[in-house]
């Protein structure tokens, strides 16, 4: 798990607000367009999300020193989803025609076959740690700064004294290799590189 990953834990298992906010903001995006994936309604996938931090928040206490938040966030997120896509109400806001039927029934199956366990997040880690050493260093120092660091393409190319197209050119080589990389954790794995 990430060191800060580890911090924020920490500061979750000890009811600290500010950790809690911090994850919020990591990890919401995230978990709000992988659930617009299989709930195509914004107001509805943003619920669930929510739900997903309360859930987090109110377990807090539950979580063991190593868990793995993003398995764990995605999990409850997931079941989340498989909930609201196999209630009787929500089937009927969402899909409205035999072909909506259709959409229905193969995210239920896709929802059911991801593996969100620990081992999968510990894994997926593993290879980004792994393809992150393998990129030359400049593309590594740009995907670091864009990814894990959050800047925005003008300030990596301030910072490292480079053009904005040159930052989008490793950018998109970096991305290439994590997709060939990640190919077998690509449901997850999109949503785990947006800032």
């Amino acid at each position: 798990m990430m060191t800060d990953d580890l911090e924020l834990l920490k500061g979750l298992r000890n009811s600290d607000e500010i950790a809690f906010k911090i994850l919020y903001k990591k990890y919401f995006s995230r978990l709000y367009y992988f659930t617009l994936e299989f709930v195509p309604l914004k107001d509805l996938a943003e619920n669930i999300v929510q739900d997903t931090f309360f859930t987090l928040w109110s377990k807090r206490h539950h979580l063991k020193e190593n868990s793995q938040l993003g398995a764990y966030l995605f999990t409850v997120t997931k079941n989340n989803c498989l909930y609201k896509l196999r209630s009787q109400r929500y089937r009927q806001q969402l899909f409205v025609n035999s072909n909506d039927l259709q959409e229905l029934e193969l995210n239920l199956d896709v929802l059911n076959s991801l593996d969100s366990s620990e081992y999968t997040f510990s894994e997926i880690e593993r290879i980004i740690k792994q393809t992150l050493e393998e990129l030359p260093p400049q593309c590594r120092n740009v995907f670091t700064l864009s990814r894990f660091k959050g800047m925005k393409n003008r300030e990596i190319a301030e910072e490292l004294n480079i053009s904005e197209k040159v930052v989008e050119k490793h950018m998109t080589k970096g991305l290439k290799h994590f997709r060939i990389a990640l190919k077998d954790y690509l449901p997850f794995v999109l949503y785990l590189l947006i800032k």
